[in-house]
Parts: C-alpha cells; structure tokens; sequence
C-alpha cells in the first residue's frame, strides 16, 4: 500500500507540471482508483457465479463498471489534492486531504460504500488499530494516508536530510500509534469463567446452491424449499450441539440460514417445534427472509412476479427456546440495504428495459428501522447488525441505549470461496474494527465466510477459520463507551483541519527544481 500511495504522488508531480495540472490530477485519481477497487472487489463476481450460469459472464464486466464508477471519487480526490499541492514536502498532506475527502465522500455519498478503506491496512487487533477507538476508521485513515506518501519525499532534490525527515516524521507516528496501542491492550480488563453467557456461532456448511432450488415456477420453488428446510435446519442444529448441553447459553446462526424461499417458518407450528426441541432452553439469534401481510406474500409464492403492497425484509430474530418451546422474543429488519443485491434503485425505470435482478424478488428488500439494541435473554441487550451494515462505523446506539455486544450475521457465501477470493477475508477485518471504535465484544456467524467470537479490541477468541462448523467462547467484556462511540467524527474533522492548516503554515522547501 505505501508503493502504491508513494507512486501516486510522483504520477501527480507529473499532472503539477502540465498545463490542465488538476484535469489531468483528476484523471490519474481516477485510474489509480479503477486499479485500486478493481483489485480490491474482483472478489464481487462470485456473486454472479452463484446466481447461475445466466448471471455468470456478467460478472467481471459489472465488477469493472463498478470500479469506475466508484474510481470518480478517486478523481474527486486527486483534483483536491492537486489544488492543494507544492513541489516540496508539503504535497504529502495535499494528497492525503484529498484522498481522505474523496474516501469519506465515497463511504457517505447516496448509501455509501466504505469497503477496503485506507485504515484498513492495518490488522484488527494489533495495537495500531486501537486508535480506532479514538478517530474511527476515518481518522485512522486519514493518518494512514499521510503515513503512505511520506516516502515520496525520498526522491526530492533536497539538501541534506531534508528529504528523509516526512519518511522518518512517519515512522515516528507509527511508533507512537504502536505503542499507544499496545498500552490498551496490556490494561485489557479479563472475566472470571461464568462471568458472561457462553455464546456459540455455527454454520452449516451448505452452499447457496445446495440452500437454493433453481428452475421453475416460484410455487414449484417453495415446495422444494419446503421439502429441504428440514435438511438445513438439522445441519444447524448438528453444529449448535445437542439442547441438554447447558454450557451453551446462546447460539448466533448466519443471515439467511432459514431457507429464504419459505417465509413462514415463524408461524409454522411444525417448524417452531421441531426448531425448539433443537435449542432446549438457549437462545437463538438467526437470519431469516420476513414477509408481509401474510395473505399477500400467499398469492406472491403462488404466481411469482410482483405483488402491489407486498413488504419483503431480510431479517434478524431472537427467538428464545424455553423448556423446548420455540418462542419469537424481537425481529430486526436491516436498515441498511445493498443497492442491486437486495434492493434495485429506480426499479420501475430498470423493470421496463426487461433488466434481472441478481435477487428473485423484484424491486427488493424493504429497508427497516435504523437498528437499535434488542433484549437477549439471559445476557446483556444485543446490537444485531446484518451482512454488511457491519462495515459502516457509527450504527450502534450511545449513552442509555448502547448495547452490551454486536451480533454480526452475514452471509458470506456471497463474497466468494475462502480459498480464491478474498472478500470474506476483508469482510471480517472490517466487522472487527466495529467492536474496536465502540468497546464491544462481538458474536459473529457467517455462512461461507468465517464465523468468530471476537473481543472489545477487535482480536480474534475463537473462529471457524480453521474450516470448522461451530466456534464457543465465554461473551468478552465489554468496555466503557468510547471516546469515538460518544464523539463520533469530530476528532477526525479536527485532525483534517490541522493537516490543512499546516499545509499553509509550513514553510516552503528548497529545491534543485524549486528555485527561490
């Protein structure tokens, strides 16, 4: 990353010297963005694989158009910066003002899309990511930013050692951030064993084709889902372990591991029998399709298409098994939608030129409420947060409302195989830095992808990483609120502000190419 962002400068010392020196910043932004994403989301064409062979070709193509939409932020970036820019040291802080603008535009603009952020070079856990728990993954970005262009500097015509102090100023700030970081850690506060409920995340195994069943009419398609729904729910309750085991208190299984071709698996007697037996008297936090009023999505399972007033939500329930009895506590329905994956922007205009959606429900998913913190039984309130609303900071509620621990269900099947892509892999570092900025221990299963217990800090108690069905620990303690779970971006701001100030307060440098 520090090559890449090195490399960028001396491209934008080239656009400094040209006449059109921002139009063409802009367009080295952009190519640098499209080169950057395009690696960065390759793994997105898996999606189109799992849809089926239709969908297949499309998928590199539409992971590209991506990239280049999503690289204009990146020009945006690189036309500041230039405007910003000098032939001395201070261009290190011109681009990462501008790169940081363009990447906080980017995770904030429409539904925002804050994935492979700059800050997310560092791995969670280790002791520079703690200061997230101060600035965020913004503020570590931007930090990030000035870190990587320092180098650059290297290559001046400078005299002396001129040259070398942003490259050494920089390792000094990673020292720093380094040993801050080490010093929370070592303060990590420990329970004693008991102290907290015992919280087991498992995955089935299955893949989304084996969940699925393809081909025929949408009737035909429910009754095979609802002939399968029984093979998968056992699969889960294999990996949960059996109802008499009193050692686990809650169970955590992935977005969508109640087959989401069956939407009445809440109200099917059968189903929360044979489902309560399995849980004995722990609690079960779940990902399932929800669907209402019930006499509509009737008539949508029976002749397919698009049902006026029909409501559609990718769920999160807490269902609590008492003496083998299944009972629905609190459903979460997901806020915070994917655009094209579960919702389709401007669905009238994109229904008229006969396009397909990757998902079988027309227009989409409903979006919910934003989430709020749910009553788990037997263990402190819960922030459930669904798939990928678990990579934007600043969800969870503060001050009386804050939870006592993140749910993270997902499914990462999705994102790709775990042994060619690695967007499961970046799914979970940025779930992780979640539980760093807001002091919160984190309970994550996902399907394909890799399911954890993970601390306060953003390190990793126990996992599935190693191809396992099931991980279990003790929930981690959870710490006071955060300095960024109570401010929020305003030390990020303040930072900004700082960088652009010295930007025009340092003064200006001597060069072989800069003469006075």
């Amino acid at each position: 990353y520090v090559v890449s962002i090195t490399v960028l400068v001396w491209l934008l010392d080239v656009s400094f010297e040209r006449k059109r020196r921002i139009a063409s910043a802009a367009q080295t932004g952009w190519w640098f963005g499209l080169g950057y994403l395009a690696c960065g989301l390759y793994w997105i064409s898996s999606a189109f694989i799992a849809r089926g062979a239709a969908f297949a070709p499309w998928g590199i193509p539409a992971t590209l158009a991506l990239a280049g939409a999503l690289a204009i932020f990146f020009a945006v970036g690189g036309a500041i910066a230039m405007a910003l820019w000098a032939r001395d040291a201070r261009r290190v802080l011109a681009l990462a003002i501008g790169l940081f603008i363009s990447e906080w535009l980017r995770g904030n603009i429409l539904t925002g899309f804050p994935w492979i952020l700059p800050g997310y070079v560092w791995t969670p856990g280790e002791p520079v990511s703690q200061i997230a728990s101060l600035v965020g993954i913004y503020g570590l970005s931007l930090v990030t930013l000035a870190i990587a262009a320092a180098p650059a500097t290297i290559a001046d015509r400078m005299d002396g050692a001129k040259r070398f102090a942003p490259a050494l100023a920089a390792a000094l700030a990673v020292g720093m951030l380094w040993g801050w970081g080490a010093q929370r850690i070592a303060h990590a506060p420990v329970d004693p064993p008991g102290a907290q409920p015992m919280v087991r995340v498992a995955d089935s195994g299955l893949t989304q084709q084996a969940k699925w069943c393809e081909g025929g009419t949408m009737a035909q398609r429910y009754a095979c889902a609802s002939g399968q729904e029984w093979r998968v729910l056992q699969r889960y309750l294999d990996a949960s372990g059996p109802a008499e085991d009193s050692r686990t208190d809650i169970l955590v299984w992935p977005e969508g591991a109640i087959p989401p071709l069956n939407f009445f698996q809440l109200d099917n007697q059968t189903y929360l029998d044979a489902l309560g037996r399995g849980l004995g008297d722990r609690v079960l936090i779940v990902g399932l399709t929800r669907c209402a009023p019930r006499r509509l999505c009737d008539a949508y399972m029976q002749g397919g298409g698009e049902v006026d007033d029909l409501h559609l939500f990718n769920s999160g329930a807490v269902i609590d098994g008492v003496s083998g009895q299944a009972r629905v506590a609190q459903i979460y329905d997901k806020h915070h939608l994917v655009p094209f994956g579960e919702y389709i922007p401007f669905w009238p205009i994109v229904r008229r030129l006969g396009i397909a959606p990757l998902q079988e429900i027309g227009a989409g998913f409903d979006a919910g409420a934003p989430p709020e913190r749910l009553v788990i039984p037997g263990a402190p309130p819960a922030l459930v947060l669904i798939c990928y609303e678990a990579i934007f900071p600043g969800l969870t509620p503060h001050g009386p409302d804050r939870p006592g621990w993140i749910a993270n269900i997902s499914n990462d099947a999705w994102f790709g195989d775990l042994r060619w892509f690695t967007g499961p892999y970046q799914h979970f570092a940025m779930a992780r830095y979640r539980s760093i900025e807001e002091g919160l221990p984190m309970a994550r299963a996902a399907s394909g992808g890799i399911s954890a217990i993970v601390d306060s800090y953003g390190r990793v108690i126990r996992s599935t990483q190693a191809g396992g069905r099931f991980a279990e620990a003790q929930l981690p303690p959870t710490l006071p609120e955060t300095v960024f779970a109570t401010l929020g971006s305003i030390l990020t701001f303040v930072l900004l502000v700082i960088l652009v100030a010295l930007r025009f307060v340092l003064p200006r440098q001597e060069t072989t190419d800069n003469p006075p």
